[in-house]
């Protein structure tokens, strides 16, 4: 029998997700040996932190050495300051105009990525007397956010003649440097930022922060390092893809297994036991038969908590350190599993939907695989009301 990890904590909750700190320690110290100390560690809490709980990871990455924060919105950034960080935030998208002034009292980093928006930031900075920093997304092959090479000299034209707006950083994003273990287009869009950097540079304009690395990029690439990287999934224990560890494991001589500890484990308990005749079908829709007499265990967690729907009747969770399947359709907040084949399964058990329990493991990549999606999907839409919990 496989012990429980359950503490008091967690014995009011029907699902919720334990974030280990001591896995999360580990991920943030070997990504700053990687990067070295002279370089900035920005952490990517977007998405509630990846559906790992913003609270919770900021909390671990202010309090083991991360420098500042990136977030995709004004309200993100907003909730870090009420909740009392004081560090550096960056926010990566569009703030609309109307809050300029509020994200400007915030002191936040804004992004930039045309020259509408620049001269709005320049306009709110001159109300309020109060300077802003922003970063310039350059356009290098992405085509999604960014000002392209052609309309880059009359942006700096602009920039020059405002006396409240500081360029503190311009930076890019990979299209597909996780996609693949042909890294060309990656290299081309480095290329593409370093000729767009040296333009900016002959305006006499000379940015403090230069910055391109994500995840993968810090993982494969030092020469994306600069002077700042933005950590996203793999701070929680996550590979970018299976192609960035392929990648990882002919470039260097770790053994990539070691390298990350998933930091995220979603667990729920049982609250019914029944017994079912063989030739029964179980749930909506009536999609699964059973073919012999089958212990079922009824699980108060569904596609409303983020468990996807099309996991029904292909995946797996783990009781007693056991794999148990999913049997029917997953309801919007129970979902039925066979435990016919493992013994002694009591009311309120622990279950494990992602992470480890004995010597068998769920990872976040084995569930987006049966339904065709990516790790980070799967994470992210955990529902945000479910209990995080910090565990050591």
């Amino acid at each position: 029998m496989v012990a429980s990890s359950e503490s008091g904590n967690t014995r009011g909750w029907l699902t919720w997700v334990e974030i280990s700190e001591s896995a999360y320690v580990q991920n943030l110290k070997f990504f700053r040996k990687r990067i070295g100390t002279g370089v900035e560690l920005a952490v990517v809490v977007k998405a509630n932190a990846y559906g790992h709980g913003w609270q919770q990871i900021a909390h671990l990455a202010a309090r083991h050495g991360a420098d500042s924060f990136c977030v995709h919105s004004l309200d993100e950034a907003l909730k870090l300051r009420s909740a009392g960080f004081q560090q550096d935030v960056l926010i990566m998208s569009h703030v609309p105009f109307a809050r300029l002034e509020e994200a400007i009292r915030g002191k936040f980093r804004l992004v930039i990525f045309n020259q509408e928006d620049l001269v709005a930031v320049d306009a709110a900075s001159r109300r309020l007397g109060i300077p802003v920093r922003i970063h310039l997304k350059l356009e290098t092959g992405t085509y999604r956010q960014g000002i392209d090479a052609d309309h880059l000299p009359g942006f700096l034209d602009a920039l020059q003649q405002m006396s409240f707006v500081q360029l503190e950083g311009v930076y890019t994003h990979f299209a597909n440097i996780e996609d693949t273990t042909n890294h060309d287009y990656a290299w081309l869009q480095l290329t593409r930022f370093q000729e767009m950097l040296q333009t900016i540079r002959e305006r006499g304009v000379h940015p403090l922060k230069k910055h391109t690395a994500c995840s993968a990029a810090i993982l494969l690439f030092p020469e994306t390092h600069f002077d700042m990287v933005r950590l996203g999934i793999s701070q929680y224990g996550l590979w970018p893809s299976r192609e960035t560890f392929v990648s990882y494991k002919i470039r260097f001589t770790e053994n990539g297994e070691d390298v990350l500890q998933p930091v995220l484990t979603w667990k729920t308990r049982v609250v019914q036991i029944k017994d079912v005749p063989a030739e029964s079908t179980i749930g909506y829709g009536r999609t699964y038969q059973t073919t012999r007499p089958t212990r079922i265990a009824v699980l108060p967690v569904g596609y409303s908590d983020g468990y996807d729907r099309r996991l029904s009747n292909q995946s797996y969770v783990l009781i007693r350190g056991k794999r148990a399947p999913v049997r029917g359709r997953i309801c919007m907040n129970l979902t039925m599993v066979d435990v016919t084949d493992i013994p002694g399964v009591q009311l309120e058990d622990e279950v494990v939907l992602i992470g480890r329990q004995g010597n068998e493991q769920i990872r976040a990549d084995d569930l987006a695989g049966m339904i065709g999606t990516i790790h980070y999907e799967v994470v992210t839409r955990i529902n945000w009301d479910i209990p995080r919990i910090v565990v050591p």
